[in-house]
């Protein structure tokens, strides 16, 4: 009786399935109809998981929007307290060194990370100005290294960050700048101009570190390329320390 008890609910069970599989058989709508009853049903039968599914990603989608809203907040909110500084500065004509420090002061408490770059910029010009030639540098090559784009203001960084790093007496770091600015403007076709200096920067400095291959090479660049009228001064200069070169 025990076997014969258990080989009939399998086969009632088999006979379930097998109606539950055929639910839909008798259906004689479209596909697309089809589709949607099938769809109702599996959400009468598990609403509660359904449920419990949509409301965590309402939530999780509630956080990411709200965690966006309030960076975008806390941007605006630095924004206005940088022009509020610079604006100070203007107004009460305070010194280089109270500038410095109290836009140092704002880099270190600025929490989004996205005002590095002007702020940099900024840190740059002054140190400059105050003679200090390798914090100027240094500022500058952070944020060109950040820049991907424009590919010319990145290369001007890098070359203004060459011009600081020289008078820093600094040529070995002033030459890795020149290079960079070079290769990085080398694709833009309508930049020959800053191009042609570049190239020429690169040149000069090589040449004064005894790489005379390298710096043939960067000043011929310079020299090939079609320059308007004012750029022609650049290639005076490149010209006549290639005469240099040949004669040594």
């Amino acid at each position: 009786m025990d076997k014969f008890h258990k080989k009939n609910q399998i086969e009632q069970k088999k006979q379930a399935e097998l109606i539950q599989k055929d639910e839909f058989a008798d259906f004689e709508g479209s596909k697309a109809e089809l589709a949607f009853l099938k769809f109702t049903h599996f959400l009468a039968k598990n609403r509660k998981s359904v449920f419990i599914g949509l409301a965590s990603a309402i939530v999780v989608l509630a956080a990411v929007i709200g965690y966006f809203e309030y960076r975008a907040y806390l941007f605006e909110k630095e924004t206005v307290t940088l022009e509020d500084l610079k604006l100070s500065h203007q107004k009460s004509k305070v010194s280089l060194e109270v500038q410095i420090q109290s836009l140092e002061t704002f880099l270190k408490n600025q929490s989004t990370g996205k005002m590095e770059l002007r702020v940099w910029k900024d840190l740059s010009k002054l140190y400059a100005e105050k003679g200090e030639f390798g914090k100027a540098a240094g500022y500058l090559e952070d944020a060109a290294k950040k820049i991907d784009t424009p590919k010319e203001i990145k290369a001007l960084y890098f070359y203004i960050a060459g011009n600081y790093r020289e008078k820093e007496k600094n040529n070995a770091k002033s030459l890795e700048n020149y290079k960079i600015a070079a290769a990085v403007i080398e694709p833009a076709r309508e930049l020959n101009g800053f191009k042609a200096w570049s190239y020429y920067q690169a040149g000069r400095l090589s040449y004064l570190n005894g790489d005379k291959a390298a710096s043939k090479e960067y000043l011929e660049k310079a020299v090939k390329l079609d320059v308007a009228e004012s750029g022609e001064d650049v290639k005076l200069l490149s010209s006549y320390l290639l005469l240099k070169l040949g004669k040594n």
